[in-house]
């Protein structure tokens, strides 16, 4: 039987069609062979080989899955502003494709890896005259946009170069020098002028010290508010002895004055107390690893009611999960209040009672506490924490403990 041409014709097309598919299925196949190659490797801990994989997986066929799984993998390399960046891309495209999961997944990511990015800043000096130099930051030219502005770097050495640009100048670097970065750290380094000829050459580098600006002392001040409750066994009058007083008549018709500061009145226990305690909380250390400080942690602040609480004493600071951190110390401090209690006054016909304000103390106390903080906003200087400070003392008087709840900023 013959073809007819319309027959010839809707052969043709689907042979097309068919040809152009199983083009595309391949392509798709050599993408989706790679990611699932870097993937075993990602699971097998082997990152160094796995992120070039997922890295041509995504220049063949770009997808959200892929470009986050690039910047888990950076990440897992220790290269925090390359993977800061990635999840920041990857959240810009998952709002795009309004995929609300992956959006908030990579911008928690991307918070919780913003306070542990290093930054480095490079300055050219004012006054240069002439041409203005070329800067190679690791090799890749850095625009002057970008000069006078602080820049996220992966943790490790940065080479910075700069060379002549002007003819006149006879072309070639002039100076170098090497930057090396921990996490959380900010550098700056500052470009001097160009000489009238180039007198470095590649054999005989000159190193230019790098300014730090950061130090790896941390700070925290914050404010609280918390529960209180404080069990004292004695306790003493708050106004004057002599204020507490009261008037006998002796067998004669005599009155008389009897006061506390004449004569030994009881000052009962006031006992178990609760109420509302606020304040200020800080915190000064030194980082001794990584995102790991050691310190003196501060707690003080009045009873509303009367009294007051005041602990300090050693506290280590770590991560325990993300944004979330824990900070154990040991306390010294005291803590006070003032209820309304009857004194017992004896004079020479009986016993007065008389309503009065007692202060109970714990004296010179011992104790536990632990701070909980989790980060809400990240920024390269430092980040805003809710912290919640339980808290326990134990003196010669009695015994305290505390929820203080509250709200600081860390300097990193």
């Amino acid at each position: 039987m013959l073809l007819t041409r319309v027959d010839l014709w809707r052969v043709l097309l689907g042979a097309s069609l068919l040809h152009w598919c199983s083009t595309a299925a391949a392509e798709e196949s050599d993408a989706a062979r790679l990611f699932r190659e870097g993937r075993a490797l990602v699971v097998e801990g082997r990152f160094a080989d796995a992120c070039p994989r997922l890295e041509q997986s995504q220049r063949l066929e770009p997808r959200l899955g892929t470009q986050l799984n690039i910047a888990f993998c950076h990440e897992q390399l220790g290269k925090l502003a390359t993977a800061w960046s990635g999840f920041q891309e990857a959240a810009s495209t998952a709002r795009r494709e309004r995929d609300l999961a992956r959006e908030q997944f990579a911008t928690a990511r991307a918070l919780a890896l913003s306070p542990r990015v290093p930054w480095l800043e490079v300055r050219v000096a004012a006054g240069a005259n002439g041409d203005p130099p070329t800067i190679l930051l690791d090799g890749a030219p850095l625009a002057p946009s970008a000069w006078g502005k602080e820049l996220p770097v992966d943790p490790g050495a940065h080479v910075v170069v700069a060379t002549h640009t002007g003819q006149e100048r006879g072309g070639g670097e002039f100076w170098q020098t090497t930057v090396v970065l921990r996490e959380s750290e900010h550098a700056n380094v500052t470009i001097p002028s160009a000489p009238a000829r180039a007198v470095l050459t590649a054999s005989t580098p000159t190193l230019a010290p790098a300014t730090r600006t950061a130090s790896r002392f941390v700070y925290e001040l914050g404010a609280f508010v918390g529960y209180i409750a404080v069990d004292t066994r004695q306790s003493t009058p708050v106004d004057d002895p002599s204020s507490i007083q009261t008037f006998v008549q002796d067998e004669n018709d005599t009155t008389q004055l009897v006061s506390c500061a004449s004569v030994p009145c009881d000052y009962p226990s006031i006992g178990a107390s609760s109420g509302f305690v606020v304040g200020v909380a800080g915190f000064v250390g030194y980082a001794v690893a990584e995102q790991v400080g050691l310190g003196l942690r501060l707690l003080i602040g009045p009873r509303l009611g009367g009294g007051a609480l005041a602990a300090f004493g050693p506290s280590a600071s770590f991560p325990l999960w993300e944004r979330l951190r824990v900070s154990p110390a040991l306390l010294f401090g005291t803590a006070t209040h003032v209820e309304l209690d009857t004194v017992t006054i004896p004079t020479p016909t009986g016993f007065n009672s008389s309503l009065q304000r007692l202060h109970g103390s714990l004296g010179f106390s011992i104790g536990l506490g632990a701070e909980l903080s989790w980060t809400l906003t990240s920024s390269p200087t430092g980040s805003v924490v809710l912290q919640a400070t339980p808290l326990y003392l134990y003196g010669s008087n009695g015994s305290a403990w505390s929820l203080p709840l509250g709200a600081a900023y860390h300097w990193n």
